[in-house]
């Protein structure tokens, strides 16, 4: 017969004390919202970021079912930052963020900042969906901003963006009326770095610099020279994909490293502001590259910029 072994009892009030340790010891916020660190005390893990969309949205792209929520992505890859993207309308009937949109802000209260986008996957956009998160701006203590994903159509499409200058221009008086530290970030691949859009980066705050091809990752230094010199003025984070979607495969470990070296590298050199890891609907999925990354931002999360 086995021996039961005398276990510690636990409280309910225990439970949520050990609980709000947990969330401390992966950097999530603790004590008042959207508690920022001074430069100083800044860490790694502060400039860490994940993208997220509607658990199982990615499922047209990678034909397999994901359950992890964005709040879970975050607390699973130990992240304190995270964007909420909605999904394209071809995502949108296996997963979609539905409105009210504030809804999903409870979940999301101990994360240090929320940024929700404004054009989603796919360049997915609506307009009613836009006076929710500028509502979202007015009362959630830790949002900082908007995104733009997907933006950029190359001409495509008959124009060259999601939106017109001027109605880009609306939406970031608006945002800015609310709170002029509220940054604006897009979504820019190194194949869109040749695009006429220099326009439209004049009034974006934060380029986010995705390389959507495994192989292309040798190219992260030429990509980022090239943002520097067409967006001068913008903040810089480095987009990491967990999966190669042409390839519906993990991002090799070999390259998932070399895009968190380099971009750690980046960080300490003061050349991009963070990094962004994408994401929640391809976590939960038995990726190597994912299991590598959250080894990695154990190892270097606490360390002092």
């Amino acid at each position: 017969m086995a021996t039961r072994l005398a276990l510690p009892r636990i409280t309910r009030r225990g439970w949520m004390q050990s609980g709000l340790a947990g969330l401390a010891g992966v950097g999530l916020a603790r004590g008042t919202l959207a508690e920022t660190p001074s430069k100083e005390s800044e860490t790694v893990r502060d400039r860490l970021w994940i993208f997220t969309c509607a658990a199982n949205s990615d499922y047209p792209h990678m034909g397999r079912r994901s359950v992890m929520t964005p709040a879970e992505g975050a607390f699973c890859l130990g992240v304190p930052n995270i964007f909420m993207v909605q999904s394209s309308e071809s995502e949108a009937p296996y997963g979609r963020l539905e409105p009210p949109l504030a809804q999903y802000m409870v979940a999301l209260r101990p994360l240090k900042r929320v940024v929700w986008s404004v054009v989603g996957s796919g360049g997915f956009y609506s307009p009613k969906e836009t006076e929710e998160v500028l509502k979202i701006a007015e009362t959630a203590p830790n949002f900082t901003g908007i995104m733009l994903d997907d933006f950029f159509t190359g001409e495509k499409e008959g124009h060259r963006a999601k939106l017109t200058i001027e109605e880009l221009g609306g939406i970031r008086s608006r945002l800015k009326r609310v709170n002029e530290n509220f940054d604006i970030f897009a979504t820019v691949y190194g194949r869109q770095l040749d695009l006429p859009i220099l326009d439209y980066l004049a009034m974006i705050d934060v380029v986010t610099l995705w390389t959507s091809n495994s192989e292309d990752l040798a190219n992260l230094e030429s990509n980022l020279k090239k943002v520097d010199a067409v967006a001068p003025h913008a903040k810089k984070l480095l987009g990491c994909y967990f999966v190669d979607y042409g390839k519906k495969q993990g991002v090799p470990v070999s390259w998932m490293k070399h895009q968190c070296e380099t971009g750690l590298r980046w960080l300490q050199e003061g050349k991009i502001e963070g990094m962004i890891f994408l994401g929640n609907t391809t976590m939960d999925l038995g990726f190597e590259s994912v299991n590598w990354t959250r080894q990695w931002i154990e190892e270097v999360g606490d360390r002092k910029l």
